[in-house]
This record gives structure tokens, C-alpha cells and sequence, in this order.
């Protein structure tokens, strides 16, 4: 039976229970639910025979597709314009310098120096410029990376994204800025939204709240970022699929609901127990789309790329260390 209700269901029932296991399991919690959920689904398909694996496929790839462009978009109420506002604009300043140097210096390092193919250096770069897992999952589907690639990426921000978290408050206090100035140096630099909020509320509830704010200005610039490449693809698309006529790419319309949520949000005509239920079905559907990810991988082929990828993710983390604190410096 290769209908894709089989898969979706798998997906579903073990992103579920990933995602309450991490609520009540406080041993787990400092852990993304996003990264468990990909480790569960590499589990499953090491465990399971190919035989059972061929009929979830189809299902698999609707979670990792459809379900993650609907999260995309929830995700959107977490955020509000008046919010953003308060950053000013040396802080939109702050995160489009962020995001585009690291752009840059991802894909060209990553192709140039460390030999990376190009989709490989794009997933890195964008998660540690943007938003971590988030910023890649949504990546996928607009470059058309295989889910070996997009996983391979995610572990390199989660790892330097922790990284960051641990060592941002520990050096806090050998530079001479002040809280806000660390705020933004944080908001600008942490590669998850979860990870910036615990270095920020490390040093005080003030830097945590710029950090924060300041993270959110880079979420919202994975709108352009995706558009910028759907239009690149499209591009690309053109001289290489015109023999066979095939040179449709997907217009990412989650990125445009994205970003219609956040006003909807900032409107305020939704009660917030309402935009608190979706922000937590995001997650739910984050988790059943990393779930179905790492169901279609295998570790053998993520061994492929990933001393490279990390490489990269390393240059990275470090340019994103050393920028962030020249941007807070004239913060």
C-alpha cells in the first residue's frame, strides 16, 4: 500500500510523541525538539527494511514538503511589526549586514574553498545567517536539496548555534558593551530563536528582550533571502530544463502567508490564545516534517559532505562572533 496517508501517519505519531516527550522530560528540554525529531526519523529508517520504507515514501515527502511550508507560516504569529519597531533602524541595519555577509561568505567559501556543492553551501550559509533549522527546511524546497543535504546543514547549526549559546555570557563580561549592545551581538549572531532568548536571559531580561527582537528582524528577512533564490532557480532553470521543457519553479507562497501572518498578528485580531495555539502547532508540524526527513535518510550519505559542511559552519561561526561585535559596537 503506497497511499501517503501510510507515511503521514508515521510521520505524525512520531513527531507527536517527540514533541510531548520533550515537554515532560526536562532532562531533554534544553535539546530542540526539531533536532530530536530528526535523530528519531534517522532511527526509524536504519531500523526499519526497505521493503516497509518504499510505501512511506509518498507520505514522507508531502510532511517535508506541504506540512513544513504550512509551519512556515504559522510560525509568522510569533511575530508582530510593532516589535520589530523597536529595534530602530540601526538594528535593521544590523541584521541585513548579518544576513548578507554571511550569505556571502558561506557560498563562496563553502563552493570555493571547501568544495561544497552549491545547494550544500546555500543550506549551511542561509541557517547560520537567518534562523537556524527553520531558515533550512524552508531552503529545501526552493533549491530542490536532497533531504540528505538538509539535514547535514541542520546538525551544523544546531551544534555552532549551541556553541554560540554557552559561549556568548561567558565572554560577556571581558568586553566593554552594555547590555543592549550584548543584546543585539546576540540577536544578530545566534543561529536559533530558542538559543539567542537562553544567551540573552543569561545576562539580564533586558538583553534577553533586545536579543530577541533583534532575531526576529533576521526571521523576517528569510522572506527576500527565499525569494531572491526562487528567482535565482527560475534563472537557472531556464537554459538547463528548456530541451525538456520543464523550467517551472515553485513560487515560494509560504514566504508571502509568512509574512501576511506577522500582519494579521500585529493587527491584533486574533485573540492570543488563538495565535498561541498556532505558534504551538508549528512546532508540532516543524517536528513531523524533520521527522519525515530523517526517515528518508541514511547516515551513510550524510558521511558524504559532513566534514566539509561542518568546516564551513565553523568559518561561519566565527564570522558571525566577530561581526556581531563590530555591529554592537555602534549599537
Amino acid at each position: 500500500m503506497n497511499h501517503p496517508i501510510v507515511g503521514l501517519i508515521a510521520a505524525v505519531v512520531l513527531a507527536i510523541g517527540v514533541v510531548e516527550l520533550h515537554l515532560w522530560l526536562p532532562a531533554i528540554q534544553s535539546v530542540s525538539p526539531l533536532l530530536i525529531s530528526i535523530g528519531v526519523g534517522i532511527l526509524v529508517s536504519h531500523i526499519l527494511p526497505a521493503r516497509c520504507k518504499e510505501p512511506l515514501a509518498p507520505g514522507l515527502n508531502i510532511a517535508k514538503g506541504s506540512i513544513l511550508r504550512v509551519a512556515i507560516v504559522l510560525y509568522g504569529f510569533n511575530i508582530t511589526l510593532q516589535a520589530l519597531s523597536q529595534v530602530g533602524i540601526y538594528g535593521l541595519f544590523s541584521a541585513v549586514t548579518m544576513v548578507s555577509v554571511i550569505l556571502f561568505v558561506g557560498i563562496w567559501a563553502g563552493t570555493k574553498l571547501f568544495k561544497l556543492d552549491k545547494e550544500q553551501a546555500i543550506l549551511v550559509a542561509v541557517g547560520s545567517a537567518i534562523c537556524g533549522a527553520a531558515a533550512v527546511a524552508a531552503m529545501e524546497p526552493i533549491i530542490k536539496a536532497k533531504p540528505h543535504k538538509v539535514i547535514t546543514a541542520i546538525s551544523t547549526v544546531v551544534v555552532f548555534g549551541t556553541l554560540s549559546m554557552l559561549l556568548m555570557p561567558l565572554v560577556f563580561q571581558f568586553f566593554d558593551i552594555n547590555e543592549a549592545q550584548y543584546g543585539l551581538w546576540v540577536g544578530v549572531s545566534v543561529h536559533e530563536v530558542a538559543q539567542v532568548v537562553v544567551a540573552g536571559d543569561s545576562v539580564s531580561s533586558n538583553a534577553a528582550h533586545m536579543a530577541v527582537l533583534e532575531k526576529m528582524l533576521r526571521v523576517v528577512l528569510l522572506v527576500p533571502v527565499l525569494l531572491t533564490f526562487a528567482v535565482w532557480m527560475r534563472q537557472k532553470s531556464k537554459g538547463s530544463d528548456k530541451e525538456s521543457g520543464d523550467n517551472k519553479v515553485s513560487v515560494p507562497w509560504f514566504a508571502f502567508l509568512f509574512i501576511g501572518a506577522i500582519i494579521i498578528n500585529s493587527l491584533n485580531w486574533i485573540p492570543d490564545d488563538v495565535t498561541t495555539a498556532f505558534t504551538a502547532a508549528a512546532t508540532y508540524l516543524l517536528c513531523i516534517a524533520m521527522t519525515a526527513l530523517g526517515m528518508l535518510t541514511h547516515i551513510s550519505v550524510i558521511k558524504q559532505g559532513g566534514a566539509k559542511a561542518f568546516a564551513l559552519a565553523a568559518l561561519l561561526f566565527v564570522s558571525l562572533f566577530i561581526t556581531g561585535y563590530l555591529l554592537a559596537q555602534f549599537a
